[in-house]
């Protein structure tokens, strides 16, 4: 299982976890700035594409928005 750091919800992969994470997450900074590498981005829909896209090759934005239960 992997839980969502930002709201609690655990999904069974990492899939489910980064449609969840684009789409529904209600706890997702509103800030345009990635908390991870400090990138700025136009609209917070584009931080939330780098954040999932990034997780996939970098572990430091997995762990940011991951944790294995």
């Amino acid at each position: 299982m992997i839980r969502c750091k930002l709201c609690g919800r655990t999904f069974e992969s990492f899939s489910d976890l980064f449609f969840h994470i684009k789409r529904e997450c209600k706890n997702f900074p509103h800030t345009r700035r990635c908390p991870v590498c400090g990138t700025r981005f136009k609209t917070i829909r584009l931080l939330k594409l780098h954040l999932v896209n990034s997780a996939l090759t970098d572990p430091q934005h997995r762990n940011y928005i991951a944790v294995m239960a």
